[in-house]
C-alpha cells in the first residue's frame, strides 16, 4: 500500500507507539481521581501537555486539551466570538470551522465569508475592511485541500489594530511550519495530533490568557472548567511523543516538496490541472481530471494500492464535490467534481512516488466511468 493522504492523518512513528505502550499500564486510570492510580495518569497527562505546549511556543496552563482537532476548532471559534456581534471567515474553511461559524450565525452573529478566488488567500487589507471591536475572525493557516498559505501574521496585526479577536485553525500547520503562538498574535489557536503522527482523538486549543472560554460540552470541571469530560491520557501521551518528531518533519519539507513537485509535474503532463494559486506548503497537490469523478478515481487508485483522497477526510464519505474547490472556482464546477488530493509526508519515498505514477497512468488510460458534469 502506498499512502498519499498525510493531510488526513500521518502514520504513527515507532517512538509514538513505544511511548504509548510504556504508558498503557498507567494511562487507563482517570487522571482526575486523587488516588495513586489517578495521580500516575495525571502525571502522564501533564507531561504530554507540556510537550504539546512547547511545540506551540505556549505556556502549558494556557492549553486546553481536547478530543481532537474538530473540538479544538469549535472551542477556539466560540472563544473569540463570545460577546462579539460579527464573525469573519472564508468560504474555504475546514468543516470544523465552517460548521462552527454556521452555528454562531444561527445563534445571531452576523457572518462575513471572504471569497478565495482561484485559491488565493485574502489579503490583510481586504480583511481589515471588515474589522472593528465588535468583530471576531476565524480562519485557517493552511488550506487542508490545496495547501494554500494564509498570511496569518498579517491578519493578526490587522486584528490587533482594529481590536478584533482572531482564531487560527493551525491543524495543518503543525509539523509543516514552525508554530509559536505567542509571537503569532492570535487569541486562540487549534492543533490536532493525528496530523503529526499521534493517534486520532488528541487535540489542543491554546487560548490567550484572560480570554473567557465557554465549553462546547456540558459536564465536569476538567481542564479548569474549559473542557468537561475524562481526558484520553493514552492518546495525549501519543500526542506529546509525536511532538518529538517536529524537528525531523520540518527538516524534511524541502525533500517532500521535491517529491510533490515530481508527481504533480507528471500528472499535469497527463492532462490534470492544479487547483489553488499562490504560496503553499510542501506536502500537497490538489488536481482535477476532466472527465472523471474524483471519488471514482480515488476508488480506482485504491484498488491498485494507492491511497489518495478527494478532500477533507471527515467529508469524503459524502461522495459530493469538494466545497472548497467549488468555492475557489465557481465558474468551473467540473474542477470540484473531479478533484483529487495527493498529500505526502516525511515517510514518503521516491520509490513510492514512482509506483504511484505507474498506477495513475494505468488508471487514467482507462475510459472514465462517468463525467464530473453529472455534478
Amino acid at each position: 500500500m502506498i499512502y498519499l493522504d498525510h493531510h488526513a492523518a500521518a502514520p504513527l512513528p515507532e517512538a509514538v507507539r513505544q511511548a504509548m505502550l510504556e504508558a498503557a499500564p498507567v494511562a487507563w486510570a482517570n487522571p482526575s481521581s486523587t488516588h495513586g492510580a489517578g495521580r500516575a495518569s495525571r502525571k502522564l497527562l501533564e507531561a504530554a501537555r507540556e510537550a504539546v505546549a512547547d511545540a506551540m511556543g505556549a505556556a502549558p496552563a494556557d492549553l486546553v486539551l481536547t478530543g481532537g482537532g474538530t473540538e479544538a476548532c469549535n472551542l477556539g471559534a466560540r472563544a473569540v466570538a463570545r460577546g462579539r456581534k460579527r464573525i469573519v471567515t472564508t468560504s474555504v474553511e475546514h468543516p470544523a470551522v465552517a460548521r462552527s461559524v454556521d452555528r454562531l450565525e444561527r445563534e445571531g452573529l452576523a457572518v462575513v465569508r471572504l471569497d478565495v478566488p482561484r485559491g488565493r488567500a485574502p489579503s490583510a487589507d481586504s480583511l481589515a475592511g471588515h474589522l472593528n471591536k465588535e468583530t471576531a475572525v476565524a480562519l485557517q493557516w493552511i488550506n487542508h485541500e490545496t495547501g494554500t498559505l494564509f498570511p496569518v501574521e498579517q491578519y493578526a496585526r490587522a486584528c490587533k489594530d482594529a481590536g478584533a479577536r482572531l482564531f487560527i485553525d493551525a491543524t495543518q500547520a503543525l509539523g509543516k511550519l514552525a508554530v509559536d503562538v505567542e509571537s503569532l498574535g492570535a487569541d486562540a489557536v487549534a492543533v490536532a495530533g493525528q496530523k503529526i503522527g499521534a493517534p486520532a482523538g488528541a487535540g489542543a486549543c491554546w487560548v490567550r490568557r484572560g480570554l473567557p472560554v465557554e465549553p462546547v460540552l456540558d459536564g465536569g470541571a476538567q481542564e479548569r472548567g474549559r473542557r468537561p469530560g475524562t481526558p484520553d491520557t493514552l492518546s495525549m501521551v501519543g500526542f506529546g511523543a509525536a511532538c518529538g518528531t517536529l524537528g525531523a518533519r520540518l527538516e524534511a519539507q524541502p525533500a517532500v516538496a521535491a517529491l510533490r513537485d515530481s508527481v504533480e509535474a507528471a500528472l499535469l503532463g497527463l492532462g490534470a490541472v492544479r487547483n489553488g494559486e499562490g504560496p503553499r506548503v510542501a506536502t500537497v497537490s490538489n488536481l482535477s481530471f476532466a472527465g472523471w469523478q474524483g471519488a471514482l478515481l480515488a476508488a480506482a487508485l485504491d484498488l491498485e494500492g494507492v491511497c489518495v483522497s478527494t478532500g477533507a477526510a471527515c467529508s469524503s464519505g459524502l461522495q459530493e464535490p469538494s466545497v472548497v474547490i467549488a468555492a475557489m472556482y465557481p465558474d468551473a464546477q467540473w474542477r470540484a467534481g473531479s478533484a483529487v488530493r495527493i498529500s505526502l509526508g516525511m515517510e514518503t519515498t521516491a520509490a513510492e512516488i514512482d509506483r504511484a505514477l505507474e498506477v495513475f497512468r494505468l488508471v487514467l488510460a482507462r475510459e472514465a466511468p462517468g463525467t464530473s458534469d453529472e455534478f
